[in-house]
């Protein structure tokens, strides 16, 4: 089954979490997964969907498979007087590499 490509890496974020009751939190994750990705024409918009392969193995009817790396990292919210004066970063800004 596909799914939005964008609904697979949310996925593959929110899953990145220390155990519960365990007194840890993630500041920062790195994660690296094979995908299949397929761009479709939907509503005469372009979507792009991905999911992990179907199988590990190669095989000629199967798409190919790319690797995908997501990094992640905390990023600490702004007092709310430099949030208010716009001089501040706040949260919610992402940190994205290319």
């Amino acid at each position: 089954m596909w799914y939005e490509l964008a609904d697979t890496l949310i996925a593959v974020v929110e899953s990145v979490q220390a155990p519960p009751g365990s007194g840890l939190y993630v500041k920062e994750a790195e994660v690296e997964m094979p995908l299949e990705v397929l761009g479709a024409v939907r509503k005469g918009e372009l979507i792009f969907y991905g999911s992990p392969p179907h199988s590990r193995w190669k095989a000629g009817v199967l798409p190919p498979v790319g690797m995908g790396r997501i990094h992640v990292e905390l990023v600490e919210a702004a007092p709310a007087a430099a949030a208010q004066d716009g001089k501040g970063e706040g949260a919610g800004e992402a940190h994205r590499e290319q």
